[in-house]
């Protein structure tokens, strides 16, 4: 509970700093304080749902040659490692298993000798132990090495390495026979760019982009960064979605608005929007005037894109940049929205290929939160505009869930309030389905369209801003209409109002074991003292080890390299 509180009067100090947040997110953000400060003083966590509680499960067996269970303790670590005295332990070796906030953190490591601990029976490497869901998870194939020595993890829940592969792409990552769907292409930006108040930060250029619009109709465009690389990184910001009257309110409508919060926690997102600048740096604190960071921070060594040319989207349209429905309505209120973010994506498209594709080897498209769903939705028509460049994506707190997890009657929403189906690829019949489920299934056509596409997703395995936007869907979509975000937070102990940290967590592990046989599906999933943050990328985060004894850094490069792992839990 101590640790609970602390939480709340360090995320009430960063709430408060932004002095430029209306005064109803000052309300909103008093109100939820208040009720989380009653319900973490009147009732304690349960060991699933807080950090440095739950205890690692014994290791599970697999035929042939498993090894022996790990030993735990009560805090969830494994102390001893499996006993497996020959090659081939099997699919899941003996280990300590991960419940959210614990895990074995010295799992028993599968086999004694090499061989211990693939997906497939006798596959893995010399140390297949691995922390974290499937401890001792080895490789994809046999002979890929399974994870870090003895699957330690260097923090608690953290988990290690459930095991790596290596993708080279070889040929066009285009197959034959589909549409190609770039856009129209425009004039390459000149070097010089806009006049905007606020300046820019040091070293980047904005650019009004004709035609692209918020919302609310005001214009839009983008930052541009040039670098020395030969190499392009394109990032969308994250902010929310505008499905309902009550939500659309806590969505910025223009680049001149931004969250009151750091989009962190849910405290960060419930509380309203403010005036503010759309740049990069913008939610590095809550003064939304700080240095930028993570991604954004050239001045890092270990920063894989330091070199890079990078473009930085602001997200005004509330649709997570794949609408293409305008004049549009949503329920609890009057207004008319410009649900239009994939036809702005185009326009942006559109001026980044002539100004960059006869001069970078690769392109990387990410984005955070909204801006991961819409790196992911949008990878298509960036591949096919950028042609021959090899397109990779990374997503940071946006995973696309199964229809199991994903509730259908939602995806049904937002295909209808957004327009969604008028920018899903054409020849993507399986995106298309009469209930409105589905939307999964996209992937599937990515990776069948796209045959050297890679995608990276990092996530918290818990994390507590998606888990929010998805709450709407919760009962059949029984409250969508009126849904708030401040009552679900307030609320957030209710499985039938929040959406579960382990319907969300099971959601993850889905996505995970699904495409991980891909062998192009490289996954960084946060527990512990991270297990509901939320977004990373453009965090001082992204320096650390927050997952096992990687950091988000080390393990983008990695990916970057073609090397395809599956770190923590």
């Amino acid at each position: 509970m101590v640790e609970v509180t602390n939480r709340i009067s360090q995320m009430r100090t960063n709430l408060f700093l932004d002095s430029t947040a209306r005064s109803s997110s000052a309300i909103n953000a008093l109100a939820i304080l208040a009720a989380l400060g009653a319900l973490h003083c009147g009732n304690s966590s349960s060991p699933s749902e807080a950090p440095g509680v739950g205890g690692g499960g014994l290791g599970g067996t697999g035929l042939p040659g498993a090894g022996a269970q790990g030993g735990t303790t009560a805090t969830g670590s494994g102390s001893t490692q499996g006993g497996g005295l020959t090659p081939g332990s099997g699919a899941v070796p003996g280990g300590g298993g991960f419940a959210p906030g614990g895990g074995g953190y010295v799992p028993g490591g599968g086999g004694a000798n090499p061989g211990g601990g693939g997906i497939n029976p006798g596959g893995g490497g010399a140390n297949p132990g691995g922390g974290g869901v499937n401890p001792g998870g080895g490789g994809v194939t046999p002979g890929v090495g399974g994870g870090n020595p003895e699957g330690s993890g260097a923090t608690p829940g953290g988990g290690g390495s459930a095991g790596s592969s290596v993708f080279t792409p070889s040929g066009p990552n285009t197959a034959p026979g589909y549409m190609n769907l770039a856009p129209p292409m425009g004039q390459p930006f000149p070097d010089t760019g806009d006049s905007v108040t606020p300046s820019p930060p040091t070293g980047w250029n904005w650019y009004n982009v004709d035609g692209a619009i918020c919302r609310d109709g005001s214009p839009t465009g983008l930052y541009i960064h040039k670098g020395t690389a030969d190499k392009l990184l394109i990032f969308l910001e994250g902010g929310g979605a505008c499905s309902s009257g009550p939500f659309c309110g806590f969505n910025p409508a223009s680049v001149n608005s931004v969250l009151a919060g750091t989009g962190e926690t849910v405290l960060g997102s419930a509380a309203g929007t403010g005036a503010g600048r759309q740049q990069p740096g913008v939610y590095t604190d809550a003064t939304h005037m700080g240095m930028p960071a993570g991604i954004f921070d050239f001045s890092k060594a270990d920063n894989p894109f330091k070199d890079w040319s990078q473009v930085y989207i602001p997200y005004c349209t509330g649709d997570v940049f794949f609408g293409t429905h305008k004049d549009a309505s949503v329920p609890g209120s009057s207004d008319t929205y410009q649900f239009v973010g994939y036809n702005d994506m185009k326009l942006f498209i559109g001026r980044l290929v002539p100004t960059f594709k006869d001069k970078v080897s690769r392109v990387v498209l990410t984005g955070s939160s909204a801006g991961g769903f819409g790196a992911a939705l949008n990878y298509s028509m960036v591949q096919d505009a950028f042609g021959s460049v090899l397109v990779t994506a990374i997503d940071d707190s946006g995973p696309p869930f199964d229809d199991k997890y994903m509730p259908v009657c939602m995806q049904k929403r937002w295909r209808d309030t957004w327009g969604f189906d008028g920018a899903f690829p054409p020849d993507c019949m399986e995106c298309k389905q009469a209930d409105g489920a589905g939307m999964v299934h996209y992937a599937d056509f990515l990776m069948k369209k796209h045959p050297n596409g890679t995608i990276a997703l990092i996530s918290s395995i818990q994390d507590e801003v998606i888990r929010l936007f998805y709450s709407p869907g919760l009962q059949n979509c029984m409250n969508y209409d009126t849904a708030n975000p401040v009552g679900i937070v307030i609320a957030q102990g209710d499985p039938n109002t929040y959406f579960p940290a382990q319907t969300y967590t099971d959601g993850l592990n889905d996505l995970k074991a699904k495409y991980l046989g891909t062998g192009r599906f490289a996954t960084y999933f946060m527990g512990g003292a991270n297990i509901t943050f939320h977004e990373h990328l453009f965090r001082d985060r992204f320096y650390t080890a927050a997952a096992g004894n990687v950091t988000i850094a080390q393990y983008v490069t990695d990916f970057l390299g073609g090397k395809v792992e599956q770190i923590g839990p």
